[in-house]
């Protein structure tokens, strides 16, 4: 029987906006490791309604170029969540922990931007 491992994240997000005034854009990501590789759910909030953000994250350890995971369209109260499962590059779960990955958020038509670090995970293993 496969062994799920979860990990709950405190994530770091920063921002820039093009509007003044209005609640800061939120990245979050969540992850658990299983045997099929790494389950993301990659969440956001106060976003501009009705837009389309780019999704991407910083080359992960052992991995050959930057991970792309497209475009999300953000629903009308600015808020979308993304699921990935993303191949791990890291034989056990022990390799890797000390290794980070940023996740970046951007939406060109406003130019808001959020990011989002997970460092040490059990799951980082794109």
């Amino acid at each position: 029987m496969p062994v799920l491992a979860t990990a709950a994240l405190t994530l770091g997000t920063s921002q820039a906006s093009a509007f003044v005034g209005q609640p800061k854009a939120e990245l979050k990501i969540e992850g658990e490791r299983a045997q099929d590789g790494a389950r993301l759910v990659i969440k956001g909030k106060n976003w501009p309604a009705k837009s389309k953000l780019k999704i991407t994250a910083t080359r992960a350890p052992g991995a050959r170029s930057p991970q792309d995971f497209g475009v999300v369209d953000v629903d009308d109260k600015g808020e979308f969540v993304l699921r990935k499962t993303v191949q791990c590059t890291t034989q056990s779960m022990d390799e890797g922990t000390t290794e980070s990955v940023t996740f970046t958020a951007a939406e060109e038509t406003s130019g808001t931007k959020a990011t989002a670090k997970s460092t040490g995970a059990p799951w980082v293993c794109m």
